[in-house]
């Protein structure tokens, strides 16, 4: 056994999970492991604490998986998921579980399941530097922010649809009138991307969906980009718009704005328990279509 340095971040609003997170904290440090614990919800944080570490443990839901893998960028350490939460694609472990696996999945050969993430830069609207991922450099002055699930462009007003124009690898592809455009990932088309009716992607792909909400016209389909893919979200409303990271970190938006996404230098690795693929199976159980699969 090697010991480790490990990080243990938890979801500050819920009280079982800090608890686990204490309680897994004692696991390893009594299996010779060191251990720093940290909130999710503080980034600055996690990133001061990041040096050296080489995994991290999430105790939450989804949600603090997807604060999880913005915070430890630019730190390659795997993720660790512990399942709070209702659907909990992401994380495999059940806290019930925790205290028992994780040491034991510490010690044995990993199982790294590698994730895609997405980059959007705002070109034309200075934001607030502690809005803007405070360990990038500003390209050409644009912030940028990264992703793991997904890039939202939306109305900024109830009942009031916004025009998007959608420029794809520099070619003006199509202009919806509607509610929002998402670019997600393969990991978030299980998320806002799907119950807009888009695809499922196997999380391994590295391509990538667009797909509108509510749109106000026939092209209602969604779009899957190839893994090198461009994409500028023009937006166009005299009421205001919304740029939203991961639904977590909102931008307001507003006429003329442009919104740049495309693949991040960044992905985010899991830390899996067993390389067997098990996606379909999940997909079914957790969204419920049809019967549960037989154990």
């Amino acid at each position: 056994m090697t010991n480790k340095l490990v990080g243990v971040l938890f979801h500050p609003r819920v009280d079982e999970a800090h608890a686990l997170a204490q309680e897994l904290a004692a696991a390893l440090k009594s299996r010779g492991h060191t251990v720093w614990v940290a909130s999710a919800w503080k980034e600055q944080e996690v990133k001061d604490l990041m040096s050296g570490t080489d995994v991290v443990v999430s105790v939450g839901g989804d949600g603090t998986i997807l604060r999880a893998a913005r915070a430890i960028i630019p730190a390659p350490a795997p993720i660790l998921g512990i399942r709070y939460g209702r659907l909990g694609f992401i994380a495999e472990i059940a806290p019930g579980e925790a205290v028992k696996s994780v040491p034991s999945m510490l010690d044995a050969p990993w199982h790294l399941d590698i994730r895609a993430m997405l980059c959007a830069r705002l070109t034309t609207h200075p934001v607030e530097p502690s809005l803007a991922e405070a360990h990038h450099p500003l390209m050409n002055g644009a912030p940028e922010f990264h992703a793991l699930n997904d890039v939202v462009v939306s109305r900024g007003s109830l009942g009031r649809p916004i025009y998007v124009k959608v420029v794809v690898n520099g070619q003006d592809y199509f202009t919806y009138r509607a509610d929002a455009v998402i670019v997600s990932t393969a990991t978030g088309s299980t998320g806002y991307s799907l119950s807009a009716g888009g695809p499922i992607l196997h999380p391994s792909s590295r391509c990538h969906v667009l797909t509108a909400v509510a749109a106000h016209a026939a092209m209602r389909n969604a779009l899957v980009l190839e893994p090198s893919f461009s994409v500028q979200l023009v937006v166009r409303s005299d009421h205001g718009a919304m740029l939203s990271i991961d639904g977590q970190v909102d931008v307001p938006l507003e006429d003329g704005e442009i919104v740049e996404v495309s693949p991040s230098k960044y992905a985010t690795r899991f830390l899996r328990a067993k390389a067997a693929d098990d996606f379909y199976r999940t997909v079914l159980t957790r969204l419920r279509y049809g019967e549960t699969p037989a154990s």
